[in-house]
């Protein structure tokens, strides 16, 4: 049948251009698309009869909003959506990999240790959905990927968008028969969290035994044993069937909480299962479009309550033979496709090296339209429009026509914007913070900037191609380097220098050291496969991405000074790594979750703290405030002391995640956000609060309108808070509001000075508020 959406050429909504469908299914269509800035994605595409419902798009639009907030690393992100498009249509991060209803069918029931470790990921999944004030609602094995990063939950919160309030019949129920829980299906309590439990242990029974919990059969029948009968759990292993039926209880008060589930699961020891054999060769095999064709008994469905509320009681069950063993497709025969495509385009875009893609550098003028309005004369087509100098008014706004605008950086009175241009092309421009004119305006790659940055007035911005850059003129510091490599794996600043980890295209790794004043290259050395480091005055503290070495290397001559083996005990790698300057220390978490102080004169070992940290890779970060060591990771706060590495706070304090909460430095790196004795975070989805960073106790809490997307920012005395399309302004001493703007639409990117604030709109528009 004719894709409607793919008639010849390829189709773009909004800033994303399909390249294939992928699958199909109860609510819509899903697509494989690539974003503006070159990142693959999957766009899901609702049915027109939907689309059509009177009261959909605004339900569509305000769960979208609350889903972008979901930031778990066991999550798919949302990453942009229209509701108002002639077909709706939502867009999360592109995850290859397999389903868990197919992987299991593939490779036969998972082991204890790995339901286990299942389930505990899952239950970090759920912490996140619910704690942005989503419930599923249609949690189910095709709804969670095993991709090569482990396994993550997909379609959170669009359930619950299509299913409330006007969205179907009155009385009909929307989830998937065999996982949705009793209150789902009868109506006589509140859909809350504890639906979620329930499909949660229907998940870890399938994956243990290879069966679903309640059997097969038709919708009526699989209804009637989810109200009326207990799930068969013969199977389930006994180490995990009391969690299993605990979680199937037919009561919700009954059922244990995410957090308690988290609990009974959470093993420090975990092995990393979905890299071993079979999944591991599932997982990287190209198999993913036939994951979208769920078997019929596991699709989504809205079905009308008054057929099933009642059923026949069914006949007894037949006897369900286990899952069907390995399927030869699944074994890996290539890389996949996608992957090597994504690939392939980022070897066009990092053709040159990290100084080479400034062949033209264009400083372009501004000049006067005929309507008054300033537009520019560069690459890039932004039209600046003057306001106001009033107090809290808007000062000025750039918009892009169409779009255009991805990324936006405050130094100084500058601000730098990155956009795309067509193709692989993209531009950098500096504009004065005061009034919006452009400074200078250079060439770069379309690529999003992940790792830019501005140091000792240069702007170090390797992951679009740009070396080292005079932030007041424009100029570059540096020639072309002739050896051809792609772009960084990470940069740093460290004793006056841009240091950049690079691999080159026969997959040698290297670094490399720019001189930030000069442009002249100061070192190269060949080095392994490193995680971003930790920069403490001229010591770099390198850790490899496999194995426990951390070594120390001088950044003025990269020789190593010092090598710490302290890892070795723990059977784990570096995590996550910061410099504690008070302290003179370095302080990195493994993947087991230990913390580890260093002295960072000479590498000893500190101290390794007593307790165990429950860490999630993606989604862990360390850092300080003050003389307060700082660690944000599975939906939690800590503070520790720098010196021992022993709990500061009495008690850690709930957070939203380091992705609303920590903004990225210089490298990409995530830093918390602290002035005036306080650790600003979300704690919830629209709950802004101000942590003591001694004692841990919260000074204050501000709940605001909308979903938190960005980290909030403080200037001087005032703290600039985006929640979905508004900011608040607030005082830092005590919270209290000072005013709120709203936007057309969701607040993207922020920044502020003295002057007032920035925000970025989409990719569409830049905004300058002046301050209150």
């Amino acid at each position: 049948m004719t894709d409607p959406l793919l008639p010849g050429d390829p189709t773009t909504l909004g800033s994303v251009r399909l390249l294939g469908r992928l699958g199909a299914g109860g609510m819509g269509r899903v697509y494989l698309g690539r974003t503006t800035g070159g990142r693959l994605v999957a766009v899901k595409t609702v049915h027109a009869h939907l689309a059509a419902e009177p009261h959909f798009r605004e339900r569509f639009r305000r769960e979208a909003a609350a889903a972008r907030a979901v930031t778990g690393a066991h999550t798919a992100a949302v990453l942009d959506a229209d509701p108002t498009s002639e077909v709706p249509w939502l867009a999360t991060a592109y995850l290859p990999g397999v389903t868990l209803r197919r992987a299991v069918a593939a490779a036969g029931p998972l082991g204890v240790t790995v339901v286990r470790s299942l389930g505990a990921a899952l239950a970090e999944a759920l912490t996140s959905i619910h704690g942005a004030g989503l419930v599923h609602r249609d949690l189910k094995p095709s709804n969670v990927l095993v991709t090569a990063e482990g396994p993550r939950v997909i379609d959170f919160g669009i359930a619950r968008a299509l299913g409330d309030h006007g969205m179907t019949e009155a009385g009909d129920i929307i989830g998937t028969p065999g996982f949705i829980a009793p209150e789902q299906i009868t109506g006589d309590s509140p859909v809350t969290a504890s639906a979620d439990v329930f499909a949660l242990g229907a998940v870890l029974a399938f994956a243990a035994t290879g069966r679903n919990p309640f059997g097969d059969g038709t919708v009526a029948i699989l209804l009637y044993r989810a109200v009326h009968e207990e799930p068969d759990l013969d199977e389930v292993p006994p180490e995990l069937r009391g969690l299993v039926a605990d979680c199937l209880n037919k009561g919700p008060a009954h059922r244990p909480s995410v957090g308690e589930v988290l609990e009974r699961t959470a093993d420090p020891q975990a092995p990393l299962w979905w890299r071993e054999e079979p999944l591991r060769s599932l997982v990287q095999g190209d198999d993913t479009a036939k994951d979208d064709e769920a078997p019929p008994r596991e699709r989504t469905a809205v079905v009308p309550t008054k057929q099933v509320t009642n059923p026949r009681p069914p006949a007894p069950r037949p006897d369900r033979g286990r899952a069907p063993g390995p399927d030869l497709a699944f074994r890996r025969a290539k890389r996949i496709e996608r992957r090597q495509l994504a690939r392939r385009g980022v070897l066009v875009a990092g053709a040159t090296s990290l100084t080479g893609l400034l062949g033209v550098s264009v400083v372009r003028g501004w000049g006067n339209s005929p309507s008054g309005d300033l537009t520019t004369g560069g690459v890039a087509q932004l039209t600046l429009r003057k306001g106001s100098a009033t107090p809290g008014a808007l000062r000025w706004s750039l918009t892009a026509e169409p779009d255009g605008i991805d990324a936006l950086l405050l130094s100084g009175g500058t601000l730098l914007l990155h956009g795309r241009l067509s193709g692989t092309n993209g531009y950098v421009r500096a504009c004065a913070a005061s009034d919006g004119a452009g400074r200078w305006e250079l060439e770069a790659t379309a690529s999003a900037p992940s790792v830019w940055g501005v140091a000792d007035g240069v702007l170090v911005a390797p992951d679009v191609g740009l070396p080292v850059v005079a932030l007041g003129s424009g100029k570059k510091r540096a020639e072309a380097d002739p050896i051809q490599r792609l772009p960084p794996v990470w940069v740093t600043v460290a004793d006056g220098a841009a240091i950049s980890s690079y691999e080159d295209q026969e997959d040698e790794k290297e670094l490399m050291a720019v001189d930030l004043g000069t442009g002249a290259m100061r070192w190269e050395r060949e080095l392994g496969r490193t995680q971003p480091p930790a920069v403490l005055g001229r010591t770099l503290l390198l850790a490899t991405t496999l194995g426990w070495r951390v070594d120390g290397v001088d950044a003025a001559s990269a020789r190593t000074i010092w090598t710490y083996e302290g890892l070795k005990a723990d059977s784990g790698q570096s995590l996550a790594a910061t410099a504690l300057p008070d302290a003179g220390n370095f302080a990195v978490l493994t993947t087991e979750g230990r913390l580890h102080i260093i002295r960072a004169r000479g590498g000893e070992r500190v101290a390794v703290a007593a307790r165990t940290y429950a860490v999630t890779p993606g989604a862990t970060a360390i850092g300080a405030a003050g003389s307060t060591g700082l660690l944000a990771t599975a939906g939690e706060l800590h503070g520790f002391d720098p010196a021992d590495g022993k709990p500061r706070w009495l008690r850690s304090r709930p957070t939203l995640g380091v992705e609303t909460s920590w903004p990225r430095r210089t490298g990409g790196l995530r830093d918390p956000v602290s002035a005036g004795g306080l650790v600003l975070h979300w704690s919830k989805a629209d709950t802004l609060e101000a942590v003591d960073f001694m004692s841990g106790q919260p000074r204050w809490t501000r709940r605001l309108t909308g979903i938190a997307k960005v980290p909030p920012v403080v200037a001087g005395k005032t703290v600039y808070a985006a929640s979905g399309d508004t900011c608040t302004a607030l005082r830092l001493a005590d919270g209290a509001p000072l005013r709120a703007w709203s936007l057309p639409d969701i607040i993207d990117g922020l920044a502020a000075d003295a002057s007032g604030w920035y925000g970025r709109i989409g990719t569409s528009a830049v905004r300058a508020y002046n301050g209150v």
